[in-house]
Protein backbone atom coordinates (compact mmCIF):
# COMPACT_ATOMS: atom_id res chain seq x y z
CA UNK A 1 0.00 0.00 0.00
CA UNK A 2 0.84 3.45 -0.69
CA UNK A 3 1.21 5.18 2.79
CA UNK A 4 2.19 8.88 2.87
CA UNK A 5 5.07 9.92 5.40
CA UNK A 6 3.49 12.73 6.62
CA UNK A 7 0.56 12.09 9.76
CA UNK A 8 -3.12 12.01 8.87
CA UNK A 9 -5.93 13.56 9.94
CA UNK A 10 -9.28 11.23 10.34
CA UNK A 11 -12.84 12.06 10.85
CA UNK A 12 -14.89 9.13 12.17
CA UNK A 13 -18.21 9.43 12.24
CA UNK A 14 -20.52 6.72 14.23
CA UNK A 15 -18.11 6.46 16.82
CA UNK A 16 -20.29 5.25 19.56
CA UNK A 17 -20.72 2.57 17.82
CA UNK A 18 -19.45 -1.15 17.66
CA UNK A 19 -17.24 -0.69 14.59
CA UNK A 20 -16.59 2.98 15.34
CA UNK A 21 -15.57 2.69 19.33
CA UNK A 22 -12.86 -0.31 18.24
CA UNK A 23 -11.98 2.53 15.28
CA UNK A 24 -10.75 4.86 17.66
CA UNK A 25 -9.42 2.69 19.87
CA UNK A 26 -7.06 1.35 17.08
CA UNK A 27 -6.31 4.83 15.85
CA UNK A 28 -5.42 6.19 18.97
CA UNK A 29 -2.38 3.89 18.86
CA UNK A 30 -1.68 4.69 14.93
CA UNK A 31 1.71 6.91 14.76
CA UNK A 32 0.45 8.19 10.65
CA UNK A 33 -3.01 9.92 12.68
CA UNK A 34 -1.91 12.81 14.28
CA UNK A 35 -5.78 13.85 14.95
CA UNK A 36 -8.84 11.69 14.81
CA UNK A 37 -11.77 14.17 15.05
CA UNK A 38 -15.22 12.43 15.80
CA UNK A 39 -18.23 14.21 14.93
CA UNK A 40 -21.59 13.14 16.19
CA UNK A 41 -24.47 13.76 18.46
CA UNK A 42 -22.50 11.95 21.38
CA UNK A 43 -19.22 12.21 22.87
CA UNK A 44 -17.31 8.66 23.28
CA UNK A 45 -15.59 8.02 26.52
CA UNK A 46 -12.34 7.98 24.43
CA UNK A 47 -9.54 9.87 26.10
CA UNK A 48 -6.41 11.10 24.32
CA UNK A 49 -4.68 14.05 23.02
CA UNK A 50 -5.42 13.20 19.64
CA UNK A 51 -9.10 12.98 19.88
CA UNK A 52 -11.59 16.31 19.28
CA UNK A 53 -15.18 15.72 19.49
CA UNK A 54 -17.26 18.04 17.18
CA UNK A 55 -21.30 17.48 18.45
CA UNK A 56 -23.53 18.13 16.11
CA UNK A 57 -27.13 17.53 14.91
CA UNK A 58 -26.42 14.72 12.64
CA UNK A 59 -29.93 15.45 10.29
CA UNK A 60 -28.18 18.73 9.74
CA UNK A 61 -24.64 17.60 8.86
CA UNK A 62 -24.71 19.40 5.55
CA UNK A 63 -24.70 22.32 7.35
CA UNK A 64 -21.45 21.15 8.78
CA UNK A 65 -19.52 20.75 5.89
CA UNK A 66 -16.89 22.67 7.32
CA UNK A 67 -15.73 19.97 9.54
CA UNK A 68 -14.36 17.75 6.68
CA UNK A 69 -11.74 18.54 6.21
CA UNK A 70 -9.23 15.40 6.80
CA UNK A 71 -7.44 13.35 4.82
CA UNK A 72 -9.57 10.34 5.71
CA UNK A 73 -13.60 9.96 6.94
CA UNK A 74 -14.48 6.31 8.57
CA UNK A 75 -18.17 6.24 8.32
CA UNK A 76 -19.63 3.83 10.96
CA UNK A 77 -23.08 5.31 10.87
CA UNK A 78 -26.00 2.73 10.57
CA UNK A 79 -28.73 1.35 13.35
CA UNK A 80 -31.65 -0.93 12.94
CA UNK A 81 -35.57 -1.02 12.24
CA UNK A 82 -36.30 -1.96 15.41
CA UNK A 83 -34.10 0.60 17.29
CA UNK A 84 -34.78 3.71 14.95
CA UNK A 85 -38.38 2.79 15.13
CA UNK A 86 -39.64 2.74 11.84
CA UNK A 87 -38.54 2.20 8.11
CA UNK A 88 -38.25 6.09 7.93
CA UNK A 89 -36.22 6.78 10.75
CA UNK A 90 -33.88 4.05 9.65
CA UNK A 91 -33.55 5.38 6.21
CA UNK A 92 -32.62 8.59 7.88
CA UNK A 93 -29.70 7.27 9.39
CA UNK A 94 -28.57 4.54 7.12
CA UNK A 95 -28.92 6.49 3.68
CA UNK A 96 -29.24 9.89 4.55
CA UNK A 97 -26.36 10.91 7.03
CA UNK A 98 -24.27 8.98 5.11
CA UNK A 99 -24.87 9.94 1.21
CA UNK A 100 -24.89 13.71 3.16
CA UNK A 101 -21.32 13.21 5.29
CA UNK A 102 -19.77 12.02 2.00
CA UNK A 103 -21.35 14.76 0.17
CA UNK A 104 -19.73 16.99 2.81
CA UNK A 105 -16.28 15.48 2.19
CA UNK A 106 -16.34 16.42 -2.00
CA UNK A 107 -13.28 18.50 -3.03
CA UNK A 108 -11.76 17.86 0.62
CA UNK A 109 -11.37 14.29 2.01
CA UNK A 110 -9.30 12.24 -0.17
CA UNK A 111 -10.08 8.55 1.03
CA UNK A 112 -14.02 8.20 2.28
CA UNK A 113 -14.44 4.31 4.12
CA UNK A 114 -18.05 3.61 5.11
CA UNK A 115 -19.32 0.36 7.01
CA UNK A 116 -22.04 -1.14 4.71
CA UNK A 117 -23.36 -5.20 5.09
CA UNK A 118 -23.34 -8.28 3.27
CA UNK A 119 -25.69 -8.90 0.79
CA UNK A 120 -26.15 -5.46 0.12
CA UNK A 121 -28.00 -4.72 -3.12
CA UNK A 122 -29.97 -1.63 -4.65
CA UNK A 123 -32.33 -3.75 -6.67
CA UNK A 124 -33.67 -6.80 -4.01
CA UNK A 125 -37.05 -6.93 -2.08
CA UNK A 126 -35.48 -6.83 1.71
CA UNK A 127 -35.97 -3.34 2.50
CA UNK A 128 -32.61 -3.28 5.00
CA UNK A 129 -30.43 -4.47 1.84
CA UNK A 130 -31.93 -2.63 -0.54
CA UNK A 131 -31.10 0.48 1.43
CA UNK A 132 -27.82 -0.30 2.00
CA UNK A 133 -27.28 -0.49 -1.62
CA UNK A 134 -28.55 2.58 -2.52
CA UNK A 135 -26.59 4.28 0.15
CA UNK A 136 -23.48 2.22 -1.55
CA UNK A 137 -24.29 3.90 -4.72
CA UNK A 138 -25.02 7.50 -3.50
CA UNK A 139 -21.19 7.73 -1.87
CA UNK A 140 -19.69 5.62 -4.95
CA UNK A 141 -21.14 8.76 -6.85
CA UNK A 142 -19.44 11.61 -5.09
CA UNK A 143 -16.16 12.89 -6.53
CA UNK A 144 -14.53 11.76 -3.37
CA UNK A 145 -11.66 9.73 -5.00
CA UNK A 146 -10.79 7.13 -3.22
CA UNK A 147 -13.88 5.12 -1.86
CA UNK A 148 -13.45 2.24 0.20
CA UNK A 149 -16.83 0.28 1.92
CA UNK A 150 -16.76 -2.49 3.72
CA UNK A 151 -19.45 -5.19 3.77
CA UNK A 152 -19.06 -7.17 7.35
CA UNK A 153 -21.11 -10.47 7.97
CA UNK A 154 -22.52 -10.50 11.46
CA UNK A 155 -20.24 -8.86 14.30
CA UNK A 156 -18.98 -10.17 17.30
CA UNK A 157 -18.12 -7.58 19.94
CA UNK A 158 -19.65 -6.02 23.17
CA UNK A 159 -22.21 -4.27 22.01
CA UNK A 160 -23.56 -1.34 24.59
CA UNK A 161 -27.13 -2.04 23.44
CA UNK A 162 -28.80 -5.16 24.04
CA UNK A 163 -29.83 -7.07 21.09
CA UNK A 164 -31.59 -10.20 21.79
CA UNK A 165 -32.00 -11.60 18.47
CA UNK A 166 -28.49 -10.65 17.28
CA UNK A 167 -27.12 -12.54 20.06
CA UNK A 168 -28.97 -15.52 19.32
CA UNK A 169 -27.98 -15.52 16.07
CA UNK A 170 -24.12 -15.16 16.95
CA UNK A 171 -24.50 -18.12 19.07
CA UNK A 172 -25.93 -20.05 16.10
CA UNK A 173 -23.30 -18.52 13.66
CA UNK A 174 -19.97 -19.86 16.05
CA UNK A 175 -21.94 -23.38 16.13
CA UNK A 176 -22.23 -23.27 12.79
CA UNK A 177 -18.88 -21.83 11.42
CA UNK A 178 -16.67 -25.09 11.09
CA UNK A 179 -18.91 -26.01 8.06
CA UNK A 180 -19.41 -22.73 6.75
CA UNK A 181 -16.64 -23.47 3.88
CA UNK A 182 -16.30 -22.18 0.11
CA UNK A 183 -19.18 -20.23 -1.50
CA UNK A 184 -20.40 -19.79 2.51
CA UNK A 185 -17.01 -18.65 4.14
CA UNK A 186 -18.00 -14.94 3.03
CA UNK A 187 -21.35 -15.22 5.76
CA UNK A 188 -18.91 -15.78 8.79
CA UNK A 189 -19.09 -14.03 11.62
CA UNK A 190 -16.40 -11.33 12.24
CA UNK A 191 -14.90 -9.39 15.18
CA UNK A 192 -15.68 -5.94 15.28
CA UNK A 193 -11.97 -5.37 15.85
CA UNK A 194 -10.57 -6.85 12.54
CA UNK A 195 -13.03 -4.85 10.52
CA UNK A 196 -11.45 -2.20 11.84
CA UNK A 197 -8.06 -2.81 11.68
CA UNK A 198 -8.77 -3.80 8.23
CA UNK A 199 -10.73 -0.21 7.03
CA UNK A 200 -7.15 1.31 8.86
CA UNK A 201 -4.86 -0.46 6.86
CA UNK A 202 -7.31 0.10 4.08
CA UNK A 203 -7.44 3.84 4.45
CA UNK A 204 -3.30 4.10 4.09
CA UNK A 205 -4.01 3.31 0.07
CA UNK A 206 -3.95 6.85 -1.34
CA UNK A 207 -4.35 5.41 -4.67
CA UNK A 208 -7.13 2.97 -4.23
CA UNK A 209 -10.09 3.97 -6.03
CA UNK A 210 -13.19 2.84 -5.33
CA UNK A 211 -13.96 -0.92 -4.04
CA UNK A 212 -16.15 -2.94 -2.21
CA UNK A 213 -14.44 -5.75 0.56
CA UNK A 214 -16.60 -8.47 1.44
CA UNK A 215 -16.34 -9.91 5.00
CA UNK A 216 -13.97 -13.11 4.00
CA UNK A 217 -11.42 -10.30 2.92
CA UNK A 218 -11.86 -8.24 5.64
CA UNK A 219 -10.80 -11.09 7.81
CA UNK A 220 -7.92 -11.57 5.73
CA UNK A 221 -6.74 -7.96 5.86
CA UNK A 222 -7.71 -7.21 9.60
CA UNK A 223 -5.51 -10.38 11.16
Amino acid sequence: MDVSTNQMKAIVLGGTGLIGGELIQQLMDENIYSEIHVIGRSATNHTCSKIFFHQVDMNEISKHADLFNADVVFCCLGTTIKTAGSKEAFRQVDYDMVVNSAKASENKVKHFLMVSSLGANAKTSNFYLKTKGETEEGVMSTNIPNVTIVRPSMLFGNRKEKRTGEKIGIVFMKITEPIMLGGLKKYRGIEASKVAKAMIKLSMDVNSGKRIYESQHLEEIGK
